[in-house]
Parts: structure tokens; C-alpha cells; sequence
């Protein structure tokens, strides 16, 4: 994988990320366990196909 490949999978992912948070509008904030807790599972869940 090249260094640009590398930016636009981190960019994706941090896209990505976003999404899900903003997909639950009510909640204004997040603690930092659930902020990792979302990161895990997207993580755990990218790999699977």
C-alpha cells in the first residue's frame, strides 16, 4: 500500500466515523470510552466481509 492509499483509508475511516456519530443526533457528546467503544466496533466490523 502506498503512503496516499494510507491517507485515504485513514480519511475514510475518519469519514466514516462521523457518520456514525452524527446518526444519533440526540446525543451531544460522547465519553471518551464510548468514543473508543464506536472505534472497536467499526474497526472489528471493517475487517469482516
Amino acid at each position: 500500500m502506498t503512503e496516499s492509499e494510507r491517507q485515504d483509508t485513514r480519511k475514510a475511516m475518519a469519514f466514516d466515523l462521523c457518520h456514525i456519530i452524527d446518526e444519533n443526533p440526540q446525543q451531544q457528546s460522547y465519553t471518551p470510552e464510548e468514543v473508543k467503544k464506536l472505534i472497536t466496533v467499526y474497526v472489528t466490523t471493517a475487517n469482516q466481509q
